[in-house]
């Protein structure tokens, strides 16, 4: 692994629709005929060819750019990224008898392709997400599979401590423009702001909690074997349990609708749209792996990666579904996806990560998807 931070072993293969940025190349004879493949970097990417309107929305495609070498974490705006990479003007340290670099942060300007240190150093930094303002950059400096949270002012490049401990680098969300939430390793959930003030804002009692979220006065947090969905009130302060065996939940900007992802046996996930009562609304997916869902920002889309229960008789991938018609269109495929796929701000893009083999070790490749 060219980083020593957690890459999600949740593999996700994903759909990737014809581009006008890469060669598409025919058929072979192993292929059933509504597909082609891509061929890019010698990586071979399956793009589905069923224009059947039960499965394509109005929701345009209009290319793919793919950017080698880095872990693209979010946006900064419509033009720049924040990425991670290896930081090769380092010296590489041995880790468990394997060389590694310093897995640093920088910007990355999709016009021109430059790229602006954000945090270098001996340390890996990473988990980065941006505030809802895109004035605050919110990542850890990382240890494996956990690290101490930061907040850095993207205008003086200054950073303040925000974690009294280390937590899980899978965990920590932004509440507001100037406030982030996560639990720690203990059960607690915390709240700060972006000048490192704040603290415990609840205790639920049990040692494992993850998936914590804000949303208006609530917070969504899950606990336990069954993997228990409660929402606690923080102006009320009464806490109520929602669902059982909720792997993710996933909050409507406008906070209206819950997205959950419900394991509902084994090998079985199902995606839903729920009130923020927990009451299912509709059905959008369900495989064997559902994982990356992400909200777009007004809210009437919804972006995931699926792997079917039965691999032969339904497409793996991600897919862009609309939520009031539950129509679909299906956008990258053939790939494992490493991170929660990542809108742009204005809608009309998708970030997704994913790992290639390079060189006898796993290099990191970004893609943005253009849409309109």
């Amino acid at each position: 692994m060219p980083a020593k931070y957690h890459v999600l072993s949740r593999p996700v293969l994903v759909l990737l629709c014809a581009s006008a940025l890469l060669a598409v190349t025919a058929c072979n004879g192993n292929q059933p005929e509504s597909r082609t493949v891509v061929k890019d970097s010698g990586t071979r990417i399956t793009v589905m060819d069923d224009h059947s309107e039960s499965v394509y929305t109005k929701l345009q495609l209009e290319g793919i750019d793919r950017i080698e070498g880095v872990r693209a974490l979010d946006w900064i705006s419509g033009d720049t990224l924040v990425v991670s990479r290896e930081n090769r003007s380092l010296k590489p340290q041995t880790v468990e008898g394997v060389m590694r670099y310093p897995v640093n942060l920088y910007s990355h300007n999709l016009a021109d392709g430059t790229q602006t240190p954000l945090l270098e150093g001996e340390s890996d930094y990473g988990a980065a997400l941006m505030s809802p303002d895109h004035k605050y950059l919110f990542y850890r400096q990382i240890d494996e599979y956990i690290g101490d949270g930061y907040v850095m002012n993207l205008e003086s490049g200054q950073s303040v401590k925000i974690s009294e401990a280390p937590f899980s680098s899978e965990e920590g969300e932004w509440v507001d423009d100037q406030q982030l939430i996560f639990p720690d390793m203990e059960g607690s959930i915390w709240r700060k702001d972006v000048n490192g003030s704040g603290g415990i804002i609840l205790k639920p009692g049990v040692p494992y909690v993850h998936e914590v979220v804000q949303s208006g006065e609530v917070i969504y947090y899950v606990t336990g074997e069954d993997m228990q969905l409660s929402a606690y009130n923080t102006g009320t302060k009464e806490t109520t349990v929602l669902k059982k065996n909720i792997v993710w939940v996933i909050p409507s900007p406008d906070g209206s609708r819950l997205a959950l992802v419900e394991r509902n046996r084994p090998g079985e996930m199902v995606l839903t749209l729920c009130d923020t009562a927990g009451n299912e609304q509709s059905r959008l997916a369900a495989g064997q792996q559902v994982f990356g869902t992400s909200w777009s920002p007004d809210g009437s889309k919804l972006a995931y990666s699926l792997i079917p229960g039965d691999s032969g008789s339904a497409q793996s991938g991600v897919f862009i579904t609309e939520a009031e018609t539950g129509e679909q269109t299906p956008v990258l495929a053939d790939i494992e996806i490493s991170d929660r796929l990542r809108w742009s701000p204005s809608g009309n893009a998708l970030l997704a990560s994913s790992t290639v083999p390079k060189e006898g070790a796993l290099s990191f490749v970004a893609y943005v998807i253009r849409l309109s």
